[in-house]
C-alpha cells in the first residue's frame, strides 16, 4: 500500500511540474470552495447524541490544465455540531487533496472532469455533556483516496462557476480514534469516509504566451 501511494504521489507530482514548465495550451484555475460533507458515524461515543453529521465546509483550491488533463490541489475545512438534552458533539475536519482528472467535454463553456486523488484527511470530535462532567477529545486522521467529479461553466471573461461532488474513502477502512492529549487508543473504531458536495467559484487564467 505505501508503495501505491508513494507512486501515486510520484505521478502527481510530476504532472505538476510539467504543467508548470510547459505553457503551452495550458492555463491555472483559482476558485473558492463552500459546500458540505456528510459524516456517519457509529452512535458509541460517550453520549447518546447523534453521530450523523452534515459539516458546513470552506476552502480553496488550483488546477494546472493542459490539453484534457488537469492536476489540481485543493484544502477544506469542515465544522458540524449535534446537541440534545443530554450535551453536543462537536466535528472538525481539514482535508488536503491533490488529485488527477481528464475533461471529457468538447464544449469551450462546460468543463466535465473525472478525477481520482490522494488525501491528508484529518477528523476531530468533542463530545461532552450539559454539565462538563463527561468530555471526549478524540482524533482519527487517515490517508484517503478520493473518487469526484467537477463540472464547471466558464465564461468569456475567465470566472467560472462550477459544482464538485465526490466521496473520499479512507485506505485503512475502519480505523480506532486516539484520546487526542495523550494519543492512547479509544477502542471506538468508523469509517471516517465521506460525501460532499460543494460549490466552486473562480477564475481561469490563460497561460498560452501565443498570440
Amino acid at each position: 500500500m505505501k508503495k501505491i501511494i508513494l507512486t501515486i504521489l510520484i505521478l502527481l507530482t510530476t504532472n505538476i511540474y510539467l504543467f508548470s514548465q510547459d505553457k503551452k495550451a495550458s492555463s491555472m484555475y483559482f476558485g473558492a470552495l463552500t459546500g458540505t460533507k456528510i459524516n456517519d458515524f457509529n452512535n458509541h461515543f460517550a453520549l447518546d447524541v447523534d453521530p450523523l453529521l452534515y459539516s458546513f465546509s470552506i476552502g480553496a483550491g488550483a488546477a494546472w490544465t493542459k490539453n484534457n488533463y488537469v492536476v489540481g490541489f485543493d484544502f477544506l475545512y469542515s465544522a458540524a455540531q449535534n446537541d440534545n438534552s443530554e450535551g453536543e458533539i462537536q466535528y472538525v475536519g481539514f482535508s488536503n487533496t491533490l488529485s488527477l482528472g481528464y475533461n471529457v467535454s468538447k464544449s469551450k463553456i462546460w468543463k466535465i472532469e473525472p478525477n481520482l486523488g490522494v488525501v491528508i484527511n484529518n477528523n476531530q470530535l468533542i463530545v461532552q455533556n450539559k454539565n462538563n462532567t463527561i468530555f471526549q477529545n478524540l482524533v482519527n486522521n487517515q490517508l484517503s483516496g478520493n473518487i469526484g467529479l467537477n463540472v464547471k461553466a466558464v465564461g468569456n471573461n475567465g470566472l467560472f462557476t462550477g459544482l464538485k461532488i465526490g466521496y473520499i474513502i479512507p485506505f485503512s477502512g475502519e480505523t480506532e480514534w486516539e484520546n487526542k492529549v495523550d494519543g492512547t487508543a479509544s477502542g471506538l473504531k468508523d469509517n471516517v469516509g465521506s460525501f460532499y458536495v460543494q460549490l466552486n467559484l473562480g477564475g481561469l487564467l490563460n497561460l498560452n504566451n501565443e498570440k
